[in-house]
């Protein structure tokens, strides 16, 4: 779905600069939807991202705080400026679907009230995969169903987690009626 750039960055400040960038334009972000949009665009290896990050709040352009348990990267004033001012040395195309796939990524985060879909790589994207679903209740947030499902490879479990946050009320509605003959769903 988002063709990787053909651009891979591994200059260290670049890095920095570039998660700056992110959290810039798209807000504060989780440390997991961090690392899905680094990893997803696949401009940047995993170990310079993490190496990348760890200088960057040693250097107080990001700050990482664990809030109610979930994991939060806010861009610091310094970050803020240093976005602003270096922006240019990402390239254009990783920047534009950087943006593009982060913003598929919040409205995901809004979806996940009432399902978690998360990907498990076994190595590269034509590796086999596993889609791990959680169908939440939207009232109190208990789980309802946990599913482990296999994909032949990466793309085809991103296509399976599309499906999933298309109507996740109709698929559990579904697979509860499969047990439950007298369901009221």
């Amino acid at each position: 779905m988002y063709e990787s750039p053909k651009i891979v960055i591994d200059d260290k400040l670049t890095v920095q600069i570039y998660l700056c960038f992110l959290l810039e334009q798209l807000g504060d972000l989780t440390y997991e939807q961090l690392s899905d949009i680094v990893t997803e665009i696949e401009s940047v290896s995993f170990l310079d991202y993490l190496e990348a990050l760890s200088i960057a709040q040693e250097n107080k352009l990001i700050s990482r705080k664990d809030t109610s348990g979930v994991d939060t990267c806010t861009l610091l004033p310094q970050g803020e400026t240093m976005s602003k001012e270096f922006y240019n040395r990402i390239p254009l195309s990783v920047r534009e679907k950087s943006i593009e796939y982060g913003k598929k990524v919040l409205e995901m985060a809004e979806l996940e009230r009432s399902v978690i879909c998360r990907i498990e790589k076994s190595g590269g994207n034509s590796q086999p995969c596993f889609l791990t679903v959680k169908f939440l209740n939207e009232i109190n947030g208990n789980e309802l169903m946990d599913l482990k499902i296999f994909a032949p490879d990466y793309e085809q479990a991103k296509r399976m987690r599309e499906r999933f946050y298309e109507k996740p009320s109709d698929i559990v509605a579904k697979i509860m009626n499969m047990f439950i003959k007298d369901s009221y769903l």
